[in-house]
């Protein structure tokens, strides 16, 4: 049986977002703001191999051995991927909250 995982989402993005106004509508314009930000960062700052594994991780739900796998690297080597490129999200996430 798969093991659950955190699905990259809004969700696990709420310390980021604006505190609760009461304003579903300005919930909902965070929200889009975040979600351009994240796919500009993702697009545009990480590496084409992080791209890749965060793509097919969350987006393709496919396992670290899987990826490794289709990528034809070490699993080893996608954790690192991963890992770094939920770094930097987050650090630009962090640099998003401030502005």
């Amino acid at each position: 049986m798969r093991q659950s995982r955190k699905i990259l989402s809004l969700d696990l993005m709420e310390d980021y977002l604006p505190a609760n106004t009461g304003s579903y509508e300005d919930e909902d314009e965070a929200r889009k703001r975040m979600l351009r930000v994240l796919k500009e960062a993702i697009a545009g700052e990480l590496t084409p191999r992080q791209r890749e594994c965060v793509m097919l991780y969350y987006g393709g739900r496919k396992s670290e051995q899987e990826i490794a796998r289709s990528l034809g690297i070490r699993t080893p080597t996608v954790c690192r991927h991963l890992k770094k490129a939920r770094e930097r999200l987050r650090r630009i996430l962090e640099y998003f909250r401030e502005g």
